[in-house]
């Protein structure tokens, strides 16, 4: 179980002053237009940008925390993977294994099954589609089994099918008492599947809560200019564009 504090988290224009908790358990999604900071927040969490502020795993400052330890702990999925050698895709989930210095075979091949791409096991990744070389990503890092995944746009190359399935896959691992914090932009997905949201605009918390509560008109209209109608009446919430 991991608890991730965030206090007054700056970075140059990009972020200014976010502050929030992710609990085990939950799915907490991020959102916001373009530009808003929802990578950057990612990236300061993952350890990839030089930031002011304090970002805490429990009771340890993740300023002050080992690399490995880090990495074992807490593992990023970026917007954009791509490998610069030609590897196989089983050897792209192995690298997961890397903070642990063991390349446990039994886990490799439960992510590359959980993700559905066990049977390009012995394929070069870079023979395969954006979507596929995206599920190979997710692979490497359930493979490193950390407590908290950081998931930047998992679902921007998938097709129907498989954003479904990833959400499935974040939402079950979230609930292992472990926690998930991704960016998303389609609106109705994040109401359907995350517990929290935090909306940002322009670095800044414009609001946070649950779906309810954060995915209201008046907050889409004043971060996104767009006039939207909400139903969280149905079994399956949905956010339309009027105009």
């Amino acid at each position: 179980m991991a608890v991730i504090r965030i206090e007054q988290l700056q970075l140059d224009s990009r972020l200014a002053g976010v502050s929030l908790n992710l609990k085990p358990g939950e799915l907490f999604g991020v959102i916001g237009p373009n530009g808003s900071g929802k990578s950057s927040l990612l990236e300061c969490i993952a350890g990839l940008q030089r930031y002011t502020g304090d970002i805490h795993l429990d009771e340890h400052n993740l300023a002050h925390m080992p690399g490995q330890a880090r990495a074992r702990r807490i593992a990023l999925l970026p917007q954009r993977c791509q490998s610069a050698w030609a590897l196989k895709v089983a050897d792209v989930i192995a690298l997961g294994r890397l903070p642990w210095g063991d390349e446990d075979a039994d886990i490799i091949a439960r992510a590359a099954r959980q993700t559905g791409v066990f049977e390009w096991f012995d394929a070069r990744v870079d023979h395969l589609s954006g979507g596929e070389q995206a599920r190979v990503w997710l692979a490497r890092v359930l493979a490193g089994r950390p407590e908290v995944i950081l998931a930047d746009e998992p679902l921007a190359s998938l097709d129907l099918h498989y954003q479904q399935r990833v959400l499935e896959l974040l939402r079950d691992y979230a609930r292992a008492e472990r926690s998930v914090l991704l960016s998303i932009h389609d609106l109705t997905l994040a109401a359907q599947w995350c517990d929290r949201l935090v909306l940002l605009d322009s670095g800044r918390v414009h609001a946070i809560g649950t779906p309810e509560t954060v995915l209201t008109p008046d907050n889409i209209r004043h971060v996104y200019d767009v006039e939207v109608e909400v139903d969280f009446s149905a079994s399956r919430p949905s956010v339309r564009v009027l105009r």
